[in-house]
């Protein structure tokens, strides 16, 4: 009897360890491999093009590096929300980086134990000579003892589960879920869930069928679960994202639902009808049961995008309705600049200038919610309305959703610029293109001092009564620099050489009046410390703004004469 239990504890052991190294594998080989091109898989996610060759080829290459496909969507809804990727561009990455993923579910049906150990081994030693203990040397070795400790423990694993199917018990649950299929997809769905990796149970799930645990047909079924997983488990990851983030998580359960819609009738008509179609398509092929599972994954993930293909179009319209992009992602997007424009040189400087200029005009209505008079605001937020997807339209967006759009449209202009100046430019490109980044440098300076100077106001007006001397001073400080951002909207537009000795003029060094308005805001009575501490500091602030307009000022020359460059982007 003892030695029945020791025996039992020794096969829960093996599959205990086998399973552990299994996912600790598989964690090292993701996350390494992810370090090792993360930088670079983004860089290529972001400059993803039109074509649909290099788009199959970045999606197979990131399944295949990522490794994970929640991981993966994460990345690009991080992309996408930043502008940095087009969600319609994103959307067919997707069906090809879970194809990528297919990679491991591959190599995991070879035999390869004896060069896992072998490569547990000489990583290890690799590992434990590492002096640097950091770069891209060090990553790889981890990821390659990442690959030696997921296949050790597969062999584990399979080894420790061969007993388990000769235990009625076990015998009497899978019996139970062969004839019930339902049992085996809901076990691969929420396994994967759990784990997070579709690629991983499937692992699982030809260790137990080499075991003899699991037959064809359940494994089959267990695989079909962990696409409903995957699905779900994306949307759950980005359930929180708004608009076009939440469009790629949707697209994902999408695509693996229309997969099942075309295999989960030829299962069930083969298996109850006895019309040979797919287990007996893979069981007529001289492989091993992992490796019809293996294919069986393949063929999954085939299947998704042979279905969704045709209808992706319809799809697209479909995401936009149920998961519409926010007023701040529809206000973030360039209306110039584009994914390839800095190839032609002159024409993308032209298309900056206009980004620029663009940016420049939205200023002047950060502070449309704080002019106002004793009627209320003077632009009522829900006067000006934006066009939306589907002939609907936004109301007036807040001053918030108007400085985070901005902020995306300049960092998308800084990338671009970047890009440019990387590459070769002409004596005179590159003149022009470091002036534009020194303009752009202070504009982004302007954008986030102004956001700074009022939210400052802001908390002033809010302590200050209506007839407080002190509001005066709020509402002055306001006017001019609504004023003066109208006159630097001008200058951007036109360049004109009096509009710019004009502003140059207005912005002239303020110091000794805001040292002045200072000491009057010291000696005045009653007057609320969080008020006095506010304009203190918008006061301080404004002599910034002031500094930077007039240094924006004197960054612009006569227009670029190239008109033609200066259509906004394709939406």
């Amino acid at each position: 009897m003892s030695g029945n239990w020791l025996q039992l504890l020794e096969v829960a052991a093996l599959i205990v360890a086998g399973l552990g190294l299994l996912l600790v594998g598989i964690r090292q080989i993701n996350e390494n491999l992810r370090q090792l091109a993360d930088l670079r898989l983004r860089r290529l996610l972001s400059q993803a093009t039109e074509s649909h060759r290099a788009t199959a080829g970045l999606g197979l290459a990131a399944g295949a590096v990522a490794q994970s496909i929640h991981a993966l969507i994460l990345i690009m809804i991080s992309l996408v929300t930043a502008g940095a990727l087009d969600a319609k561009r994103a959307i067919p990455i997707i069906n090809f980086a879970n194809i990528g993923t297919s990679l491991l579910v591959l190599i995991a049906a070879l035999d390869i134990r004896v060069a896992a150990l072998f490569l547990v081994g000489l990583t290890g030693l690799l590992y434990y000579f590492d002096s640097e203990n950091s770069g891209r040397r060090h990553y790889l070795i981890r990821a390659l003892l990442g690959i030696g400790l997921l296949f050790l423990g597969l062999s584990f694993f399979k080894e420790g589960a061969k007993p388990l199917a000769e235990l009625p018990l076990v015998m009497e649950i899978f019996s139970l879920s062969a004839q019930h299929f339902l049992i085996a997809f809901v076990v691969g769905a929420v396994l994967t869930l759990v784990l997070h990796s579709g690629a991983t149970v499937t692992i699982i799930a030809m260790a137990l069928a080499f075991s003899g645990v699991m037959d064809l047909p359940t494994a089959v079924m267990f695989v079909f679960g962990t696409g409903v997983g995957t699905g779900l488990g994306t949307l759950l990851l980005a359930f929180n994202q708004p608009g076009l983030g939440r469009q790629l998580a949707l697209y994902q359960l999408l695509l693996k639902l229309a997969g099942l819609a075309l295999l989960l009738p030829l299962f069930f008509i083969e298996v109850y009808l006895g019309v040979p179609l797919l287990l007996s398509g893979l069981q007529l092929l001289p492989l091993g049961i992992t490796l019809q599972i293996a294919l069986t994954y393949i063929i999954y993930q085939l299947a998704c995008d042979v279905v969704i293909h045709p209808l992706h179009h319809r799809v697209e319209h479909f995401l936009e309705y149920i998961a519409p992009p926010t007023q701040e992602q529809v206000m973030g997007q360039p209306r110039f600049i584009y994914a390839g424009a800095e190839k032609d040189s002159a024409s993308a400087l032209a298309l900056v200038n206009a980004e620029q200029a663009g940016l420049i005009e939205r200023l002047p209505q950060l502070f449309d919610e704080l002019r106002s008079d004793d009627s209320g605001p003077a632009l009522a937020p829900a006067s000006r309305s934006q066009e939306r997807p589907h002939g609907t339209s936004f109301a007036m967006p807040t001053r918030r959703e108007l400085h985070n759009a901005n902020a995306q449209i300049a960092g998308i202009t800084d990338d671009f610029l970047a890009a440019l100046l990387g590459g070769q430019l002409a004596a005179q490109s590159l003149e022009q293109a470091i002036i534009l980044k020194g303009r752009q440098q202070s504009l982004a300076g302007l954008m986030e001092t102004l956001d700074q100077v009022i939210d400052e106001l802001d908390r002033a007006g809010a302590a200050l009564g209506k007839e407080d001397a002190a509001q005066s001073l709020v509402q002055n400080l306001v006017e001019t620099l609504h004023m003066l951002l109208l006159t630097l909207s001008d200058v951007a537009r036109d360049a004109d050489a009096m509009d710019v000795a004009l502003l140059q003029g207005l912005t002239a060094d303020r110091s000794e009046l805001m040292e002045s308005i200072r000491q009057r805001l010291l000696n005045t009575q009653n007057l609320p410390i969080a008020a006095r501490e506010s304009l203190f500091a918008a006061t301080s602030l404004f002599e910034r703004c002031l500094w930077l307009i007039r240094r924006l000022s004197s960054s612009f020359t006569p227009a670029v004469e190239d008109d033609s460059a200066l259509e906004p982007a394709a939406s």
